[in-house]
């Protein structure tokens, strides 16, 4: 639930606290049993199918698979949420990318991490990291040894496991880690553990500062895809109009070559978010 879509100022859980506290827990549950049911359907799958897509990314808020005032102890009902977006995708032959959106004590310093603070606790605390690396482990117990195996099927015919259609695992949405240096440890020791259950599904992995900086970067790790947000300032509010003009092409493509120049000298693919 980020704000500039829902149109409220705050973190998700914040919200949600809000909400609580004016409709109970029986209309609150009701509510968000709802708002999840109509987040992405069937239909949306089917419109995105329409336009040609074949891979959907899907943002995750790690609260559903855990509660961070508790011991570490994963919720089916987490799966149960991603399963309905994934088999709704399946079914229109679309791929999916599991993308963790947020982590206990924030990955970043926004709104976005939902952690209700401006700072990256997690980079702080290695408990945190633990666990969002066993978060991980049991995600992937769950989809592990499932390629994609059948082609487009209607609804009728839709009954294979949802895990059959995903791509892959994004572990960590736009991280910001202030020193550069523990994000690098803290994917070599996901992508360990990952594969300790899951030998197969591709890692997507994005850069540190938002997913645009890969500069201190230096180890390629197995079966992985380095991903950027090519984010650009031109035609946003803050920025300037963008025109099409030769200068501005050029700054985007200077942009964009320094955010790839690792996967440039490394030779390995790149994943692009544009916006």
């Amino acid at each position: 639930m980020e704000n500039f879509i829902t149109g409220y100022p705050g973190h998700e859980h914040e919200m949600r606290s809000a909400l609580l506290s004016v409709l109970g827990q029986e209309k609150y549950d009701y509510f968000f049993d709802r708002f999840l049911d109509y987040f992405f359907t069937r239909e949306d799958a089917n419109f995105l199918a329409s336009l040609g897509l074949n891979c959907v990314r899907v943002p995750i808020n790690h609260r559903h698979f855990m509660d961070d005032a508790k011991d570490f102890e994963i919720k089916e009902s987490g799966f149960r949420l991603v399963d309905r977006v994934v088999e709704a995708c399946a079914a229109e032959g679309i791929y999916t990318i599991l993308d963790m959106h947020t982590f206990p004590g924030g990955q970043n310093q926004g709104w976005h991490s939902d952690s209700g603070l401006a700072r990256a606790l997690f980079w702080e605390n290695k408990d945190l990291q633990d666990r969002g690396t066993k978060m991980w482990v049991e995600i992937a117990k769950r989809y592990a040894g499932n390629p994609w195996v059948s082609p487009v099927v209607s609804s009728s015919e839709f009954h294979t496991d949802s895990s059959h259609k995903i791509a892959g695992y994004n572990p960590m949405n736009e991280p910001a880690d202030p020193e550069h240096t523990r994000l690098q440890v803290w994917y070599k020791d996901v992508e360990q553990a990952i594969r300790k259950v899951d030998p197969d599904h591709i890692l997507f992995l994005d850069g540190n500062s938002y997913s645009m900086d890969f500069s201190a970067f230096e180890e390629v790790l197995p079966n992985c895809v380095y991903s950027i947000h090519d984010y650009s300032n031109m035609g946003f509010p803050a920025g300037q109009p963008y025109e099409g003009t030769d200068e501005q092409i050029d700054i985007l493509k200077r942009q964009y070559e320094r955010k790839v120049a690792f996967m440039r000298e490394k030779k390995v693919p790149v994943s692009i978010l544009l916006t």
